[in-house]
């Protein structure tokens, strides 16, 4: 059994149209993804930002923080927050300062957010959502100089991001 002309087209197109369809694949699952990010950063992220800045404008009284009560803190924020009609933006979890980001090929990403004045800090991110964050807060991406920064968690997956407002 000889290698002949017919055979060889039929191999070469398989893996012309495998590599077609492997390429189509993941372009999709990009694009997917990224709208997911833009959704989680455009939504959230910079909702908060907004209620924020419209509590500093308006003198909110913020809660006290003593270093250990993050959730605590955080639900005293919102409710003082809807008091003077602030809304918080919309989560896709019970909390408003919680977020679940499930990008396509990698674990969901639980988020919690802790607001301050003049800071939020973002705990359970991933690199490639600090990365993207990064990119579009600071508009380059460095762990280290700029509004936002961050660092490794103690759970040697996730990353904690600072925006300093």
């Amino acid at each position: 059994m000889g290698i002949y002309p017919r055979r060889i087209d039929r191999i070469v197109s398989f893996v012309v149209y495998v590599c077609f369809g492997g390429m189509t694949l993941w372009a999709g699952s990009a694009l997917i993804n990224h709208a997911i990010a833009s959704r989680f950063y455009e939504d959230f992220v910079l909702g908060w930002e907004k209620a924020i800045m419209i509590g500093n404008e308006e003198g909110l009284t913020w809660p006290h923080f003593t270093g250990s009560n993050h959730v605590a803190y955080m639900d005293q924020l919102v409710k003082v927050m809807r008091q003077r009609d602030i809304a918080p933006p919309a989560s896709n979890k019970k909390r408003a300062f919680q977020y679940g980001l499930d990008l396509l090929g990698s674990r969901e990403e639980d988020i919690f957010l802790l607001s301050f004045p003049r800071q939020m800090i973002i705990y359970g991110i991933s690199s490639r959502t600090f990365s993207y964050l990064d990119r579009k807060i600071d508009g380059q991406v460095d762990w280290e100089k700029g509004r936002f920064t961050g660092e490794k968690s103690k759970d040697g997956f996730s990353f904690i991001g600072q925006w300093r407002l």
